[in-house]
């Protein structure tokens, strides 16, 4: 037995070596790749020469080699797109056959591969992305149904940030279980207590998720580097946490399926699940096939509750380090809300024309935390060629948002700093540029957009409405270097909620 399994694990290596030899050998041979900034190594090709700094890296190969640069991650080919009019082309232009996905060890770690809205690809992606686009409008997106549901745990989460009395606070945590709400009542119709012991779990779940992310994307390349001992690429970690997450999910959508009834293909609850289930119900009776079953909706669930609080929580958390690290930013905010809204009511969707400033806040923001600097990857379904280049069918494609986000020669020589006025023109007016890509571009760019930006608003104008938010040290502010895996997110701080109401509106 032990020398079946030694002459396995040879047979193995060998042939992954073999593998990475073909690759190297292709790639010289072949002159139309884009160019490789480094020389890959054998077996692990250029996953040890990212190091820590990825934007930093990333910026400086695109600097060298252009809007294409190869990288290989094992013996896989991966390209990296940089740059506005590159990324235009290649997932816009060409995006019938860049919008593929490549093997996922998010997905393959709850035993769902190639399931649901963000990891599936060809026809069960579309299908998949289709019904959530028509079933988020049937909720009303766009209009004051999505809105007030919205509206509600804003109440609730500023609420709280008051109960606290001007103690410091973990700004993210808060925003973080409010935003996982706001997706749970879409998805599935129900909420939880901020202090909900299974519900807070399953958001700490989230974060770890998070943290640990980079270490799934060299397992996406490298499979054997989940069973090294100790868990170095946090295999095991990435693995409980999600099935943490999926397993509450499939608890809350089986409670509300077995007590439904036969109201379940009625779409009575206004929520994701019933009208998925209807939609599925109505393409099983006519006979058609469909991609619309119970494993795709639970992981069309997973993304959208792990993707949509990630990104939206980060990036509240990210505007209020980078307005304590900027008073004079939220000096402004104040006195458009004083002068625009009062404080007689929330600010509400039709308020957001009266309040450009908070709009370019809020858009400086995105643009310069970019959470999501480099989108998730995409994989070429065809050969595509981009004048003498040719990126061969089935290379994994990485869009870097990053390179456009924080384009000098689009934002200004000052790209790097937190300035809201790059968005306001002359006549005070929000600027609305096609380079602000932080929900990505082409037919992959982020399903729930357009709820994210309901979501920012009515967070952020209400939380703004209502405190001053204040470093516990302000000749001392928290960090602004971000902690990067999928996501980039701030260091964990604490902040100060001075609640304005009280104190009669004085910026202190």
């Amino acid at each position: 037995m032990l020398q079946l399994e030694l002459s396995s694990a040879m047979f193995t290596t060998a042939a992954i070596l073999l593998g990475c030899c073909y690759f190297f050998l292709q790639s010289r041979r072949n002159a139309k790749l884009p160019p490789c900034p480094v020389r890959p190594w054998p077996l692990v090709g250029n996953i040890f020469s990212v190091g820590e700094d990825i934007r930093a890296q990333f910026r400086a190969w695109h600097s060298q080699c252009g809007g294409l640069f190869s990288l290989y991650f094992g013996p896989t080919l991966v390209v990296v797109v940089s740059g506005y009019k590159t990324i235009k082309e290649v997932f816009v232009q060409r995006g019938a056959v860049s919008s593929d996905r490549p093997r996922m060890y998010m997905n393959e770690a709850i035993g769902m591969d190639e399931t649901g809205i963000i990891f599936a690809s060809g026809a069960i992606w579309k299908e998949l992305r289709s019904t959530t686009l028509q079933i988020l409008k049937e909720f009303g997106l766009g209009t004051n149904m999505l809105a007030d549901k919205v509206h509600e745990e804003v109440e609730i989460c500023v609420d709280k940030l008051a109960e606290l009395d001007g103690e410091p606070v973990d700004l993210q945590h808060v925003a973080r279980v409010s935003v996982s709400n706001v997706i749970c009542n879409i998805t599935v119709g129900k909420r939880f207590g901020h202090d909900d012991p299974r519900f807070k779990g399953t958001v700490e779940s989230l974060m770890r998720v998070a943290e640990s992310s980079r270490g799934a994307t060299a397992i996406n390349f490298l499979p054997f580097l989940k069973y090294i001992p100790g868990d170095m690429f946090k295999a095991k970690q990435i693995g409980d946490n999600m099935n943490r997450v999926k397993d509450l999910l499939v608890e809350i959508v089986s409670e509300i399926e077995s007590t439904a009834g036969a109201k379940a293909n009625e779409d009575r609850e206004g929520n994701y699940v019933f009208s998925y289930r209807r939609r599925e119900h109505e393409k099983m009776q006519a006979g058609k096939k469909t991609s619309l079953d119970y494993d795709n909706m639970i992981k069309t669930i997973v993304d959208l509750f792990s993707a949509g609080t990630e990104t939206v929580s980060s990036t509240i958390a990210w505007c209020v380090l980078f307005i304590i690290n900027k008073p004079s930013v939220q000096v402004k905010v104040h006195e458009e809300i004083d002068r625009e809204i009062g404080q007689q009511r929330q600010p509400t969707m039709a308020d957001q024309a009266r309040l450009p400033y908070l709009g370019a806040v809020i858009k400086e923001t995105q643009r310069l935390a970019s959470i999501i600097p480099f989108s998730i990857m995409h994989k070429a379904a065809e050969d595509i060629t981009i004048g003498d280049i040719t990126i061969p069918k089935g290379t994994a494609l990485i869009p870097n948002l990053d390179s456009v986000l924080h384009d000098p020669e689009i934002w200004g020589s000052d790209a790097d700093t937190f300035n809201p006025e790059r968005f306001i023109d002359k006549d005070g007016a929000l600027i609305h540029r096609e380079e602000f890509i932080p929900f990505s571009i082409g037919p992959r760019i982020c399903v729930g957009e357009a709820l994210g930006k309901i979501e920012l608003f009515l967070f952020l104008s209400a939380m703004f409405q209502r405190f001053h938010f204040k470093a516990i040290d302000p000749l001392n502010p928290p960090t602004l270097k971000p902690n990067i895996g999928i996501t980039a997110v701030p260091a964990i701080y604490d902040v100060i909620c001075i609640d304005r109401f009280k104190n009669n509106h004085v910026n202190v």
